[in-house]
């Protein structure tokens, strides 16, 4: 009896060995999480994060998380641009309407007093003048009016009035690099109607929109409300 239990257990020791060894295959449980099975392999490739490294990961995480929700939810209390003539304004109102801002935009009435006008002198005749209208709508002018009075001033072509001579300079190399070589700046003092708009609360989204349609008038500044009111004041 005592030599069939020693030859056994050699048996199922001499098996053992063999499975260890992979002779016989491998363990039926090893293919289940070979990939796991093959980390335990790399020992060194496992890092260990302190407590205080894992609540600073965490905390990353949300901040990160917390700045972009933060950014989305942006919003600009009150932005003013202007001033725009009236022809301008109608096709500025137009193009505003794709942003469906309803009450959050205002439309305020502005008059300047400007002292320097950029202007063609005048053409003898209402057709001369009519003549010249022509010649500008076909270089792309438009902005312009033709003037009635004072009587020096009958038949001549205004292109704008400014406050500043600089401004009107600037308007006067505008128009010549446009093909307009007769105009010159004059003194002139009149009361310019003109519109601002007040565009409030507007999210990240809008502003983008808003600058969209904002390039299509360079010369237009837009600012923060209370900048505009200070400078009125």
């Amino acid at each position: 009896m005592l030599r069939f239990f020693f030859w056994t257990l050699l048996l199922l020791n001499s098996l053992l060995l063999a499975f260890n060894l992979g002779y016989l295959g491998s363990w039926p449980f090893s293919s289940h999480e070979p990939q796991r099975i093959n980390g335990q392999r790399n020992p060194d490739q496992i890092q260990l994060l302190s407590a205080s490294a894992v609540l600073a990961l965490t905390e990353t995480t949300s901040d990160s998380a917390k700045a972009t929700q933060d950014k989305a939810k942006e919003l600009i209390a009150c932005l003013e641009v202007g001033n725009f003539l009236p022809a301008e304004a109608t096709g500025f109102e137009e193009k505003m309407k794709s942003l469906a801002l309803g009450e959050r935009q205002a439309r305020s009435n502005v008059s300047e007093v400007a002292s320097h006008m950029v202007y063609i002198p005048p053409q003898g005749s209402k057709e001369g003048a009519d003549k010249k209208t022509a010649e500008l709508r076909r270089i792309g002018v438009t902005d312009f009016f033709v003037m009635q009075e004072p009587a020096n001033l009958r038949w001549a072509i205004s292109l704008g009035v400014f406050k500043s001579e600089e401004a009107a300079k600037a308007h006067l190399a505008n128009l010549n690099s446009k093909g307009v070589k007769s105009a010159r700046i004059g003194p002139r003092e009149v009361s310019t109607a003109k519109f601002s708009y007040q565009l409030r609360k507007l999210n990240a989204d809008e502003k983008s929109r808003f600058d969209a349609i904002k390039a299509s008038y360079p010369n237009q500044e837009s600012r923060h409300c209370a900048v505009a009111a200070q400078s009125r004041n």
